[in-house]
């Protein structure tokens, strides 16, 4: 059968049932089931047959099972969430033939939290875009839309207190078009406006919680802070330790100028922005970046300097944890679990046990910090770098690797491994037909990483599964890229190592992207 991703066990049956717009849909989940109903409407048959669902509360939330009968079927779930993921595997099974399917399934996901990252800062997309995302992902029953909302090069959250965020932090006068150490590129930058008047109202993005919540998908939002800051001083430049005025970042990396947390004016910032989401995000979870945030400007600010001594930190990473901490217990006061790059773990010791890093790098700077930090009850979710990131090349990292990743990778116990999550960072990645060449497969791979036992991965029969749905998921609007990028081997003729990949990691793509086109047009 053609299902992605793989459920926990699936018994073929001799005889298959014809199911269509006559069939008869009773029971449990009235909601759930109107959609089976709507969607077998496309087949002309169904006659003597029928689907009952039936609440079964020992099934796990997400679980399913669906028993084929002489007559119809049986979908048993505890949950809405498990009768929806049971029609999306029905749907999968029987969308390509008649309407017919024969089989028993048992299926539950290996993790709760299956996520996927989009960045909207570096490049905008539009809210029909990450609709068709949100589309394809409950189709491989993904159910956490990671949002990263703000970064140095441009804020697109309305905040409605603080309005240059969207009156002027959207905007960067230029865009670099290549990584900075990219020495192969006479011409770094693109000397042209970005991002005026590109961002989320707070409408638009109540709209895409209300579309994402009718497909069981959790929003979870991004500010990310205190580093990556630099769109919201260039509006603000007193939440700085200089105070200087600066503009939004037109360079990709890591920048100095970050939050000023000796200044409680920094602290009323970040929780009268986490106040105004919250309104608007009624998830379990919001997270606040904390990577990448370098304390140069904190080692010579005498605001940063002062509040260390005030409260008897140790160093300026401590200050961060501080900072982390503030904010960790303001958002469990409204109900939520914070969330961060495992940068965060540089000051776990002073920092609650609720929160949850996001472990994208092999380690943060006391080396063991994430596997300490697992066996003192903290949890992590997987995004390592070198195995799930999106925005690198396939020459670089095909889809097979992606499809190897597992929790054994970084940790033997995954008892505190909340889930795993697949980032799509857009530095370099300015317009949608690139952003589905570089996503699309991906995504849907990854959904077999978080959902099914290593013990039945199968990259070969994963595959073969994808390749036959091909068409299927290009209904939904997922361009998968051909078949020969995906693995690997369109590889520029300068690669010389790994490492000169990873330089030019963003020309790379540019190579594959244009031999897809070529690919496509003789097709």
């Amino acid at each position: 059968m053609n299902i992605i991703p793989m459920p926990k066990s699936a018994t073929l049956k001799d005889a298959k049932i014809r199911l269509g717009k006559n069939t008869v849909i009773e029971g449990d989940f009235s909601k759930t089931s109107e959609l089976l109903k709507e969607y077998l409407n496309k087949f002309e048959c169904g006659e003597n047959t029928k689907i009952n669902f039936v609440k079964n509360t020992n099934i796990a939330e997400e679980g399913y099972e669906i028993k084929s009968e002489k007559d119809g079927i049986v979908i048993s779930a505890s949950t809405d969430k498990g009768a929806f993921y049971a029609i999306v595997t029905l749907k999968q099974a029987i969308d390509d033939g008649d309407g017919a399917f024969g089989a028993d399934i048992k299926d539950a996901p290996k993790y709760e939290y299956r996520g996927f990252m989009l960045d909207c800062s570096r490049h905008f997309w539009r809210k029909e875009k990450i609709k068709q995302l949100l589309d394809v992902m409950a189709d491989v029953k993904m159910n956490i839309f990671h949002w990263h909302l703000t970064d140095d090069q441009g804020w697109r959250a309305e905040i409605k207190k603080y309005p240059l965020l969207t009156q002027k932090g959207t905007t960067r006068r230029s865009s670099a078009l290549y990584h900075p150490s990219d020495d192969l590129s006479k011409k770094i930058t693109k000397d042209e406006k970005y991002g005026e008047g590109f961002f989320y109202s707070q409408d638009d993005m109540k709209e895409i919680v209300d579309y994402a919540a009718s497909k069981h998908i959790e929003i979870v939002p991004e500010i990310d802070m205190p580093g990556h800051m630099v769109a919201a001083i260039s509006c603000y430049p007193e939440l700085s330790c200089r105070g200087k005025e600066t503009e939004v970042s037109c360079r990709y990396g890591v920048t100095e100028d970050i939050l000023c947390c000796g200044k409680e004016r920094v602290f009323e910032f970040a929780k009268d922005i986490i106040d105004e989401l919250c309104e608007i995000f009624p998830g379990r979870y919001f997270h606040i970046g904390g990577d990448e945030a370098p304390k140069a400007r904190w080692k010579e600010c005498p605001d940063c300097q002062k509040k260390i001594k005030e409260l008897g930190l140790k160093d300026e990473n401590a200050l961060q944890g501080y900072f982390n901490s503030q904010m960790a217990k303001y958002l469990k006061s409204k109900g939520k679990r914070m969330i961060g790059w495992n940068e965060i773990l540089d000051a776990r010791d002073i920092m609650d046990k609720d929160i949850v890093a996001q472990w994208w790098w092999k380690y943060s700077i006391g080396n063991k910090n994430e596997k300490e930090w697992m066996r003192e009850g903290g949890q992590c979710l997987l995004s390592l770098c070198p195995y799930v990131y999106m925005d690198h090349a396939f020459s670089m990292r095909p889809l097979k690797k992606t499809y190897s990743f597992s929790s054994k990778n970084l940790t033997d116990d995954d008892s505190q491994v909340l889930g795993m999550e697949i980032p799509q960072w857009c530095e370099f990645i300015e317009d949608e037909d690139k952003l589905d060449m570089l996503t699309y497969a991906r995504l849907i791979t990854f959904s077999e990483v978080c959902w099914t036992q290593d013990s039945k991965k199968d990259y070969k029969d994963f595959e073969t599964r994808l390749e036959n749905m091909r068409k299927r998921l290009s209904g939904l609007g997922a361009k998968i890229c051909p078949q020969k990028i995906y693995r690997g081997k369109v590889k520029p003729f300068y690669v010389i190592s790994s490492a000169s990949a990873w330089a030019f990691w963003n020309k790379h793509h540019d190579f594959e992207f244009d031999q897809m086109k070529k690919m496509l047009s003789s097709d």
